[in-house]
């Protein structure tokens, strides 16, 4: 069975919780990791997540969910 392009999800997928828990799916690899900013590169762009007490909760081949105070979300080049 083939699932049409329109339904398949390739693009990197940011869920907010909150102001504390943050996850990315469809990442590739984590660029940068400190407790202030945490950088994660995707087949699109990168996402910057600014904060305090940054740190990974759970990481997979799929999705990395990130848990802290989140100040900010930016995707850049």
């Amino acid at each position: 069975m083939e699932i049409s392009e329109e339904l398949q999800v390739n693009q990197p997928t940011i869920t907010i919780v909150g102001s504390d828990f943050l996850s990315v799916a469809n990442y590739i690899s984590v660029v940068e990791f400190e407790q202030d900013l945490i950088k994660i590169k995707t087949k699109v762009k990168t996402v910057k997540i600014t904060g305090d007490k940054l740190r990974i909760k759970y990481i997979n081949t799929d999705e990395i969910g990130i848990k802290g105070i989140i100040l900010g979300v930016e995707l850049i080049d």
